[in-house]
């Protein structure tokens, strides 16, 4: 079928599997495959798709399907936002009760309005009374996708209908198109477990946008939050926190708001007579206007009160969103090595629209290490571009690049094992990713790889644009591994794992040619967390209460879908993730969305810092085990 149209933006809407592409692309679009087959679940399958038109010709066609029919097809010349896919196909049975719903967007304009998703909105019904279900609505920390979680489980073998209204807008006003589908679910299968807590509310917890919380040597709780506040607890023998004492040396130095994610406080203070905390802090985006760039920071807080505030390194850069300077750690038997996770500028590495064009530097999408003991005077400037000279690379460099690829991680933990666990959000759909130039640049024929100490080259790869939701996933990080995030500026071009076998690769991107080899310092996953689960803050859990059935284990929050801790234990040959476990008592619920975590190790109690996105406020929960 050939449809002459104007020049435009289509969004698609396709009952059945399809190939289709723009007539005068160079490489087909996207393929759908084998989705109409008579013996699969989701033949009866309506997807949405944004095809580029520039000469006014769209073809379509049932290519690469196996007994693939079209039933109708709806093009919308619009630049209205829509659902792309949902993780849940028209239609679909067998659906797990406990679901999350997650569904990517096409974004033409800007990011959701996060104050129009509400039950008013966003309807989940149940067919067989006729009556809504009640949700939480949400969305990623990037607001590009839509996550729908029933409170409680839906019922065992019962048909739903999800529409998602045009009362939903995006950040600019424009009305999403409407979009619904149907699916049965199948039985409740709960995972017995002998671990279960408690979750206490904190009445003397203000309402507040809390970020992190960390667990001083003063046996206060300290918890951090967008604004630049640190909020200081005293801890009740209870595990209940009394009034806090709120330290803004931050914002006064600053003189202004400055957005904390890291938070840890240094090895040599041991007391509260020598208190040193490090923080990383960003400017403060309030969602409306571009975050500048090179404004990330890491910064020294010390003094009984924290009133004595030190830039150690600055010029960091920035997203024009919400992927920041986010987490610290320190390793064992490294006191004065920080390091740090900085966040990436784009999607999927090149630059995108939704994130403002901005391309990734040299630092971006990185683990950095950051010897304090090399920072010869303050602050340091690690500002690659844009009129910055630094550069990692030289010898005895004090910021270095320990490993790269890691696209947007907001949290890290060095576990007793001595390996270092990154949960790292993926990314939804619509990005873009960069070509390999041919030839090489200089710079990158002239570096040396260091995994290999030999010149650096790398799979010759063809860039993406508006590709497919990306996973999260877990990495087990090694010093000069590569985790799926490219930047050109390291020469690094393939996203995630490529393509390069015709089965099912790890971390495999379904829109390369089959044969894309993966970087050659991709180092693999540890854990497929699925779609748009958002893992963030996570721990090792030291404490052996509970008969120890947690001790060693990792914890990590699920901000999105889930709205949980998922328990993961490391094992195996490689110490990477031979078992998991959910739906634990105590560690679902949460409302609002469980952000980062801390352990008391005196008596294994939990606290989890709680971020509600629509409001801008949060909470802060205590977790103690039922014994």
């Amino acid at each position: 079928m050939i449809y002459k149209i104007k020049p435009k933006i289509l969004v698609l809407t396709i009952f059945q599997a399809i190939n289709f592409q723009p007539n005068n692309a160079p490489v087909p679009s996207r393929y759908i495959k084998d989705i109409g087959q008579a013996d699969n679940d989701t033949r009866l399958t309506a997807v949405t798709r944004i095809v580029n038109v520039s000469n006014g010709k769209l073809t379509i066609d049932a290519k690469g399907g196996r007994n693939t029919k079209l039933n109708y097809i709806a093009i919308a010349v619009d630049n209205r936002p829509s659902v792309r896919t949902s993780n849940i196909t028209n239609s679909q049975t067998n659906v797990s009760p406990d679901i999350s719903i997650t569904a990517d967007l096409n974004l033409p304009n800007s990011g959701i309005a996060v104050n129009t998703l509400s039950a008013s909105t966003i309807k989940l019904i149940d067919t067989s009374t006729n009556t809504q279900v009640y949700a939480n609505y949400n969305t990623s920390g990037g607001t590009d996708v839509i996550v729908v979680s029933p409170i409680n489980h839906l019922k065992n073998n019962t048909k739903y209908l999800l529409k998602i209204t045009d009362g939903v807008r995006d950040s600019n006003g424009a009305a999403f198109l409407p979009y619904s589908i149907s699916f049965t679910t199948g039985i409740f299968r709960n995972r017995e477990s002998h671990i279960a807590f408690e979750q206490i509310s904190l009445p003397n917890v203000p309402d507040k946008p809390y970020t992190t919380v960390s667990i001083g040597p003063d046996n206060k709780l300290y918890a951090a939050t967008l604004l630049g506040e640190i909020l200081r607890f005293p801890i009740n023998a209870n595990g209940t926190l009394g009034i806090p004492q709120t330290i803004s040396s931050l914002q006064t130095a600053n003189h202004g708001n400055r957005t904390i994610i890291g938070m840890h406080f240094d090895p040599s203070s041991t007391n509260a007579s020598n208190l040193i905390l490090w923080v990383t802090n960003s400017y403060y985006w309030n969602g409306t206007v571009d975050a500048p760039d090179w404004t990330g920071k890491i910064t020294q807080l010390s003094g009984p009160n924290l009133k004595t505030v030190k830039d150690y390194v600055v010029d960091l850069p920035r997203s024009s969103r919400d992927h920041l300077t986010n987490s610290i750690e320190f390793k064992p038997n490294e006191p004065n090595v920080l390091y740090v996770l900085q966040g990436s500028n784009s999607s999927t590495g090149a630059p995108n629209k939704v994130w403002s064009n901005r391309p990734e530097r040299l630092l971006n999408a990185a683990v950095l290490r950051v010897d304090l003991s090399k920072i010869a005077s303050l602050p340091l400037s690690v500002k690659t571009e844009d009129g910055g000279t630094y550069n990692p690379f030289k010898p005895g460099a004090a910021v270095t690049i320990f490993a790269s690829g890691v696209r947007n991680a907001y949290d890290l933990v060095w576990h007793t094992n001595g390996q270092l666990y990154v949960p790292t959000n993926g990314s939804a759909a619509g990005g873009n990713t960069p070509n390999t130039p041919i030839p090489l640049p200089i710079a990158c024929q002239n570096r040396i790889d260091k995994a290999t100490n030999g010149a650096y080259t790398s799979p010759s790869v063809p860039g993406l644009s508006n590709i497919g939701t990306q996973r999260d996933y877990l990495f087990r990080v090694v010093k000069n591994g590569y985790y799926g995030h490219p930047n050109p500026k390291r020469c690094e071009w393939v996203l995630s794992g490529g393509n390069p076998t015709d089965g099912i690769d790890p971390g495999q991107v379904n829109e390369y040619p089959i044969g894309t080899r993966p970087d050659r310092n991709w180092k693999g996953i540890a854990f497929d967390f699925g779609e748009h689960f958002s893992p963030d803050g996570i721990i090792e859990y030291r404490s052996n209460i509970l008969g120890g059935q947690l001790q060693g284990k990792l914890l990590v929050t699920r901000y999105s879908a889930g709205k949980d801790i998922i328990v993961l234990t490391p094992g195996g040959a490689n110490l990477d993730i031979v078992n998991f476990q959910t739906g634990i008592t105590g560690f679902t619920g949460f409302n609002p969305s469980p952000l980062d975590l801390v352990e008391n190790p005196t008596n294994g109690y939990l606290y989890v810092a709680q971020l509600n996105q629509g409001t801008g406020m949060g909470k802060i929960t205590l977790m103690r085990p039922l014994k």
